[in-house]
This record gives C-alpha cells, structure tokens and sequence, in this order.
C-alpha cells in the first residue's frame, strides 16, 4: 500500500498487525489501541499527525460525522470548565478521542484494503502468520548474503 503519502496513516500501518487491525473493527475498547496508550503516546502522535489526521478525518464521509461530533462535544465542556486545569484534562481527553477516531478509520480501510472485513480471526491470523514468515525467510536470504 505504498501509494498513501498521508505520514500519519504511514505511522498506523507501520504500527499495527492485521490482527490488532481486527481487533479494533470488533471492539473499539480504549485498551486496544495498544501503540497508543498513554497521554505521552497520544500528545507525540497528535503533535506529529495533526494536520494529516485533521484532514483525512474532513474527508472521510463516515470518520466525520464521529469527528464533528466529537469537536461538538469537546467545544461544549469547553464552555463549562472553570479553570484552566480543567481546561487542560478536557483538552487531553479531546486529543485521544481524535487519535482514535483516526487510528479506527485507517483500520478499516486497511481491512477493507486487504479483504480483511469478511475474513475470521482465524483467517486473520493465518494471513499474519504467513506475512511473518515471508518476511523472515526474506530476512535470512540477506544474512545468507542471498543464497537459497
């Protein structure tokens, strides 16, 4: 899939595995969003991605009804906190929020990019377990200088 120039979506497809891909189409529980985890995590990706992710999610039909909702919400509290510190904790939350919405879209376009929609868990992992080896007997044909 090297024809995507989006580096934020670059950064999700380096990231996870078809079966956290998987995962993430069936249950969207905060916990599996496993490269993405703590308020550090989220900030660097945020920092890093933003306006890659900012666009892809305006142009995503599905992904923006999620994102507008969400930017609704967050400028609501924003409106009802009473310090800065608030403020802050709101602000945190809103980035996360984003970077999952972003990190859920790309998942499935990649699933759906792959087949991967229709396919069992099962299917899934058969699929991982033969890139895994595809990639290793490639990584030993270089440390064997090429030989069969």
């Amino acid at each position: 899939m090297e024809d995507y120039t989006n580096d934020a979506v670059k950064a999700v497809m380096a990231a996870y595995t078809p079966i956290q891909v998987k995962t993430l189409l069936h249950d969207h529980d905060e916990a599996n969003f496993v490269h993405h985890q703590t308020k550090q995590d989220i900030i660097e990706f945020y920092a890093e991605h933003n306006e890659d992710m900012h666009h892809w999610l305006l142009d995503d039909s599905h992904a923006f009804e999620y994102y507008a909702n969400a930017q609704a919400a967050y400028n609501y509290a924003q409106a009802k906190c009473k310090s800065e510190k608030e403020r802050g904790a709101l602000q945190n939350v809103f980035l996360k929020d984003v970077v999952y919405i972003f990190i859920a879209t790309v998942c499935w376009d990649l699933a759906a990019s792959h087949d991967m929609l229709d396919m069992t868990m099962e299917e899934v992992e058969d699929y991982q377990l033969a890139k895994d080896l595809e990639i290793s007997k490639n990584k030993l044909k270089l440390i064997q200088g090429g030989k069969n």
